[in-house]
């Protein structure tokens, strides 16, 4: 059913009335490529319906809906973009969510791909800490002898020998999708990168240096020091870094100033990884089920305090 309300700003708003499963078929092959591995669809419907119960009634309250239909929440395209393997996947795995050791739901959070290591939910959205949300090394990494020295987090001081690392030793990499998003390059400008800086840190003017101030479990960066021609600014957030400087994969790379260091002529940032890096890497959960593992394990391993039962 869908109905057409006024908001509180007077904009018509469509709302689809729609039970958790219909919604779920529509929803879940936006989130992730249909011709992956069947236990991958199943791993991501299940996180998924998580993702989708444990939210209600925590976002957009003053809304005439539950859940949007964007990244905010989770992407849904529609009835009509069902898809015959993803609803599958749904059906095969219906009822089924993730509940942490103390009987909440899971906060299932997801990201295209961790780049060998996600993040401790706490560093990227601040607030506490969650026992399902720890980072951690990608299942096959962990198990590699080049990836050793990273099973304890990735730091300032070794996270450039993270980045040369190749994308065969995790599976987040050993899909073709993952191998292109676990290690990227990027670079920018010095006029673009002084455009995108000055509409929020005026006071920086011409970017002389961008200098990571503090890393998470995985390296990724939480606050960068801006340093131009009038002074001096510190940028935080993920997401906010990632936009501010150009647009990034992800806030886990290291940058370099290109030309003369005191008068650079563009900038260029090595990283990895696909998204905040946070829960599931869905990357890393389609590389395990080509490897053969099960949607069930694939989940326990990204959601560490998490259990998969049947809600109803």
């Amino acid at each position: 059913n869908r109905k057409v309300l006024d908001d509180d700003e007077g904009k018509l708003v469509a709302v689809n009335a729609v039970d958790a499963e219909r919604l779920l078929e529509g929803l879940v092959p936006s989130e992730i490529y249909t011709s992956s591995h069947e236990n991958a669809l199943r791993t991501q419907a299940v996180a998924a319906r998580t993702a989708l119960l444990s939210s209600l009634g925590m976002r957009h309250q003053a809304e005439p809906f539950l859940v949007c239909s964007t990244q905010q929440c989770q992407v849904y395209s529609g009835a009509g973009k069902a898809n015959p393997r993803t609803t599958k996947a749904v059906r095969d795995t219906r009822g089924q969510v993730l509940f942490r050791s103390d009987g909440k739901l899971v906060d299932a959070r997801y990201s295209a791909n961790s780049g060998g290591i996600s993040e401790n939910n706490e560093f990227v959205w601040g607030g506490k800490a969650d026992p399902a949300l720890r980072g951690r090394p990608d299942a096959l990494a962990a198990k590699r002898p080049e990836w050793k020295p990273f099973l304890r987090g990735v730091n300032a001081g070794n996270v450039e020998a993270f980045l040369r690392l190749t994308p065969e030793g995790a599976y987040a990499g050993r899909t073709s999708i993952g191998a292109k998003q676990l290690r990227w390059q990027h670079s920018i400008s010095l006029a673009e990168i002084d455009r995108l800086v000055a509409e929020g840190y005026p006071q920086v003017g011409s970017l002389r240096i961008i200098e990571p101030l503090e890393r998470g479990f995985s390296g990724r960066i939480g606050a960068v020091k801006l340093t131009g021609s009038k002074g001096q600014a510190v940028a935080r957030g993920d997401l906010h870094i990632r936009r501010l400087l150009g647009g990034l994969k992800s806030a886990l790379f290291v940058v370099r100033a290109l030309g003369d260091p005191k008068s650079p002529t563009a900038f260029e940032f090595t990283g990895a990884g696909f998204g905040h890096g946070v829960g599931m890497c869905q990357s890393g959960a389609m590389g395990m089920a080509e490897a053969g593992i099960g949607y069930k394990d694939i989940l326990a391993h990204y959601y560490t305090d998490g259990q998969v039962r049947g809600l109803y």
